[in-house]
């Protein structure tokens, strides 16, 4: 009797652990929340990571399969340069499709099924306060990047990434006495626009469930 139970224990957690494994990638968005270091690399500032700030914010990912995604995220940062010729607190807001170089999701009977993925993403993105008299909307930037991602649980996602933002419009520092002479900036040109970077790494869950995409078949006498 006590063999026939332990049996029965063992069949019903399998099969739980198979309902979970199954239901790994029957949701089709997630949210969550994101936080690392930011730095800026322009006219006033020529050396990568120099001037680290913190960076928080959350993001919204749509996921159309295992492969393609869509990703809206919202960063809150500051910029430092050298000599203080900019010193701001900032918003960025980044529209981004995604690739994922694995199939994202567990399956055991999928090829390429990780639990795992590097991806890499581009898209576009609006800035605010990036320099002094700068407001939200007239600032575009063209966000790209690489990070990898982690499936923990059924539900709950890892990634870590480096995202670079290559700002769309002019400084104007050049026109500005002070930041000339002084910190010997380079010149604003259409080859010659500021980054603003960040590495990150971020916590989601997912929801949004996928309907059930099984085949019913009725078979007429």
């Amino acid at each position: 009797m006590k063999i026939k139970l332990l049996r029965l224990l063992i069949l019903c957690v399998l099969g739980i652990i198979s309902a979970n494994t199954l239901a790994q990638d029957e949701y089709k968005a997630e949210i969550g929340v994101s936080g690392g270091g930011s730095y800026y690399l322009g006219d006033a500032n020529s050396q990568l990571f120099k001037n680290m700030q913190l960076a928080v914010g959350g993001f919204f990912r749509y996921k159309f399969d295992p492969r393609f995604a869509l990703k809206v995220e919202i960063i809150s940062t500051k910029v430092v340069a050298a000599q203080n010729t900019v010193n701001n607190s900032l918003y960025s807001t980044d529209f981004c499709g995604e690739f994922n170089f694995f199939d994202l999701e567990e399956n055991q009977y999928k090829q390429f099924s990780k639990k795992f993925s590097p991806y890499i993403f581009t898209g576009v993105g609006i800035m605010t306060d990036m320099y002094d008299g700068q407001k939200f909307p007239g600032f575009l930037s063209l966000p790209f990047g690489v990070g990898i991602k982690v499936k923990l649980a059924s539900r709950w996602n890892f990634n870590a990434q480096w995202t670079n933002r290559l700002l769309l419009f002019s400084d104007n520092m050049e026109n500005n006495p002070i930041y000339n002479n002084t910190n010997n900036l380079n010149g604003t040109n259409v080859l010659n626009n500021d980054l603003l970077s960040t590495l990150t790494v971020g916590l989601s869950f997912d929801f949004w469930e996928k309907s059930c995409n099984c085949l019913n078949n009725n078979f007429s006498k």
